[in-house]
C-alpha cells in the first residue's frame, strides 16, 4: 500500500507549472494581462471580435502585476494537482480503490476511480507514443496527435474496464461455478452490429480437456472467446441468441464479474488491461479486490511466478516488461482465482521460442492434471499439437470440429517466397554504426553494428527482453549522426518526409500509426505528397483482394474496428507507401493466419527490391527459416552473431 516513487510526483510538479502558465497565456490572450495594474510591460492593441463574439476581446496592456495576479490564480488548482502527485508517490492508490470495490463507501464508484486514476497516466504516455508515430509517419500537423492521442486513451480506459470486469472487480455476487460442465452452447449464436455473425453453435467442452479456436484473421476468434467470457453480450453490447452456460451460469443473465472466481480470461492486448504498478500487485489484484488477506495474495502470487518462471520479474514496475513477459504475467494474472475455464488469446503471439514451450506445458498441465477446461484462440497452432484434445475451426459464419491432421494441412499450405539474393555490390545499402539504445540505468542495445546489402532480408531473433524493438526504432529515428546511413544518408540528419524515403518501420504497437477514423481517410493521408503512391491498392492486396474495390467495405470502416491482423496489414501498406530504401517490421506475423502470413511475406520479399532492404524482428521460426536470407541474433543488447560487423 505504502512505497516512495518520484515519477509521479515530478509528473504533477510539470503539470502544475504547464498548468500556471497555461492561465498566464490565456489571461494574456483574452483581454491582457493588467491594464490599470502599474507599469505596462508590453502595450498590445485590444481586438474587438464582430458578432456573435462582440463580448470577447483579445490581447491588451501586460504588466507585472497582472502576470502576477494571473499566475496566483491558477495556484490553488495546481496545489491540488502537486497534492495528488505526493499522494500518489507515497500511497498506492490504485490499491486502495480496489480494496474499496469489496466493501465500504467507495464500492460503487471504485471502478470510476481507478479507470480515472490509471488514465491520466495513459493520456500522458499516449502523447509520448504518437510523437514518436508522427515521426515515424513523417506527420507535421500538432492536429495529428488529437485523434490518436484520444483514441489510445479511450481505449485504455475501455481496456482496463473490460479487464476488471473479468476480473470480479466490484463484483455485487459471486458464482461458485459447477466443474462438471464448464462450456456448453446449445443453438447458440452470436451477432455483432450485423457486421459479424456466427450460427448454430452446439458445443459442449468438458473439465480437463484443452481446446483451440482456429480461423482466418478477423473470422471472429476473439468475439468467440468474449462470448464465453461474458464482455461479448455485457460489455462490447453482441447480441446472443440460443443458450450459452460458462460453468453453470446463464451468460446472458451474468455478468462478467459474478464468474470471475471461475473464469479466467487473458486478453489479445494484455498491456492495455493491466491494472496495478507492480507485477506482484498485477498477478494478485484478482485476490486483492475479493479483500482476500495479502499473506495468502503474496504466496498465491509467488507460488505461480515459480510455476511460470517469473519469479525474477515480481517486484519489476509493469511498465518496464517486454511484450513476452506482459504475456507471461497476464496468463499468472487469469489463473491466480484457481480458474474452472481459462480463456486465452494468442498466447504465443509475442513469445520466444523457450517461453511458448514454458506456456504450452503449462497450459497443457492445467487442463490434463489440474482439471481446468482451457480454451485457445491461436494461429500458432503447431505448439499445440502435443497437448489440444480437440479444434474448433471457424469458417464463415459457422463452428466446425476438425481433425488435427486438416489444422496441419492448413499450415503446411503457406506459400513462402524465395529468399532473396543481396546484392553484391562492395558499398553496403545500409550501416549501423555502433548504434546504443539506454532506458533510463538499462543499457537496451549496447554499440551494434552491421551492414545491410540491397536486396537482403534479415531476421533479428532474440529472446523477449533481448533488444530487437529498441534497436529497430533507433535505426529508424537515430539520436545521434553517423551512426544509421542509409543509401549515402547520414539518417540523423534527414528531415522527417525524406527520411521514411530512406527508412520506415511498422513497430511493435503498430496501432500507434493509426491517425484518422476511416480505413479510406487512412490511405489517403498515407499517399499525401508522394508521387505514385497507392496505400489502398497495397492494403487490398496484402489481404489477399485483386483490387482495392473489392475491400470496400473495408475502407469505410474505422481502423480500430479491424481484427489485428487486418490492421498490422493496413499500417504495413501506411509505411510502404513512402517506398523505403530499408523496411522495419517488428514482428510481422503477430496476429495472422497462414494465408496472411504468405501474403505478408510476398510483400516483405516485393520490398526487398533489387534496391531495397528488410529487417523483422520475429519470433516466428518456420516465417524466418522461409524468408530471411541472414539471421542476426541479439541476446542482452548486443549481436551474438553479428555478420557484417564494421571493423
Amino acid at each position: 500500500m505504502f512505497r516512495l516513487r518520484l515519477a509521479p510526483l515530478r509528473a504533477a510538479v510539470m503539470l502544475a507549472v504547464g498548468f500556471v502558465l497555461l492561465r498566464v497565456v490565456y489571461r494574456v490572450v483574452f483581454g491582457g494581462a493588467g491594464a490599470g495594474l502599474g507599469p505596462v510591460l508590453l502595450d498590445l492593441p485590444r481586438l474587438q471580435l464582430d458578432a456573435p463574439f462582440s463580448h470577447i476581446t483579445l490581447l491588451g496592456p501586460i504588466t507585472l502585476l497582472g502576470l502576477g495576479n494571473a499566475a496566483l490564480s491558477a495556484l490553488p488548482i495546481s496545489a491540488v494537482i502537486v497534492f495528488f502527485g505526493l499522494l500518489n508517490a507515497i500511497i498506492n492508490v490504485q490499491a486502495l480503490f480496489a480494496r474499496g470495490a469489496g466493501r465500504g463507501p467507495l464500492r460503487a464508484i471504485s471502478r470510476s476511480l481507478v479507470i480515472a486514476w490509471a488514465t491520466f497516466p495513459a493520456l500522458l504516455e499516449s502523447v509520448r507514443r504518437v510523437r514518436v508515430a508522427r515521426a515515424l509517419r513523417g506527420e507535421r500537423s500538432i492536429a495529428s496527435l488529437l485523434v490518436p492521442v484520444f483514441e489510445q486513451t479511450i481505449e485504455r480506459a475501455l481496456a482496463l474496464a473490460a479487464s476488471m470486469e473479468t476480473r470480479g472487480f466490484a463484483a455485487a455476487r459471486v458464482v461458485p461455478g459447477v466443474c462438471e460442465a464448464p462450456v456448453v452452447l446449445a443453438d447458440a449464436g452470436l451477432n455483432f452490429r450485423g457486421d459479424w455473425h456466427l450460427d448454430d453453435l452446439n458445443v459442449t467442452l468438458a473439465p480437463g480437456s484443452l481446446t483451440v479456436i482456429v480461423g482466418a484473421t478477423g473470422s471472429g476468434k476473439t468475439s468467440l472467446l468474449h462470448s464465453m467470457s461474458g464482455l461479448f453480450q455485457h460489455f462490447y453490447d453482441g447480441v446472443q441468441h440460443g443458450s450459452i452456460d460458462i460453468a453453470g451460469a446463464d451468460r446472458a443473465a451474468t455478468p462478467p464479474r459474478d464468474t470471475a472466481g471461475c473464469v479466467g480470461l487473458v486478453a489479445q492486448n494484455v498491456r492495455l488491461g493491466f491494472a496495478a504498478e507492480t507485477v506482484h500487485d498485477e498477478i494478485g489484484f484478482a485476490l486483492a479486490v475479493r479483500n482476500v488477506a495479502p499473506s495468502i495474495v503474496h504466496a498465491r502470487v509467488l507460488e505461480l511466478a515459480a510455476r511460470l518462471q517469473l519469479e525474477h520479474l515480481v517486484d519489476r514496475p509493469i511498465e518496464q516488461l517486454s511484450a513476452g513477459e506482459a504475456s507471461l504475467v497476464a496468463i499468472a494474472a487469469a489463473l491466480v482465482n484457481h480458474p474452472i475455464l481459462l480463456l486465452v488469446d494468442e498466447p504465443l503471439a509475442d513469445l520466444d521460442t523457450n517461453a511458448r514451450e514454458r506456456v504450452c506445458t503449462v497450459l497443457g498441465q492445467l487442463a490434463h492434471e489440474a482439471g481446468v477446461c482451457v480454451v485457445i484462440a491461436e494461429h500458432n497452432t503447431s505448439e499445440f499439437a502435443l497437448v489440444a484434445d480437440a479444434w474448433l475451426q471457424i469458417r464463415g459464419s459457422r463452428l466446425h470440429e476438425v481433425p488435427l491432421e486438416q489444422v496441419l494441412t492448413t499450415d503446411d499450405t503457406e506459400d513462402t517466397a524465395p529468399k532473396s539474393n543481396a546484392s553484391a555490390s562492395a558499398v553496403p545499402l545500409a550501416s549501423i554504426r555502433r548504434l546504443s539504445v539506454r532506458h533510463k540505468d538499462h543499457l537496451a542495445v549496447d554499440a551494434v553494428s552491421f551492414n545491410v546489402p540491397a536486396g537482403e532480408l534479415i531476421a533479428l531473433r532474440g529472446s523477449n527482453g533481448a533488444g530487437k524493438s529498441s534497436l529497430l526504432r533507433a535505426i529508424a529515428l537515430p539520436t545521434a549522426a553517423d551512426t544509421v546511413i542509409v543509401a549515402g544518408h547520414d539518417v540523423h540528419s534527414l528531415k522527417r518526409r525524406t527520411r521514411r524515403q530512406a527508412v520506415a518501420l511498422v513497430p511493435e504497437n503498430f496501432d500507434d500509426l493509426l491517425f484518422a477514423i476511416t480505413v479510406a481517410e487512412e490511405c489517403r493521408r498515407a499517399d499525401s505528397g508522394l508521387t505514385g503512391a497507392d496505400t489502398a491498392q497495397t492494403f487490398a492486396r496484402l489481404l489477399g483482394f485483386d483490387t482495392a474495390a473489392d475491400a470496400t467495405p473495408l475502407f469505410e470502416r474505422h481502423p480500430r474496428d479491424l481484427s489485428a491482423g487486418e490492421r498490422l496489414c493496413l499500417v504495413m501498406a501506411i509505411q510502404l507507401a513512402a517506398r523505403p530504401a530499408l523496411l522495419l517490421v517488428d514482428e510481422p506475423t503477430r496476429g495472422l493466419d497462414h494465408r496472411a502470413r504468405s501474403l505478408v511475406s510476398a510483400a516483405l520479399f516485393t520490398a526487398a527490391g533489387h534496391s531495397a532492404a528488410v529487417i523483422f524482428a520475429t519470433h516466428d521460426d518456420d516465417f524466418a527459416q522461409s524468408l530471411a536470407s541472414r539471421t542476426l541474433r541479439m541476446h542482452a543488447g548486443r549481436l551474438t552473431a553479428p555478420i557484417g560487423v564494421l571493423s
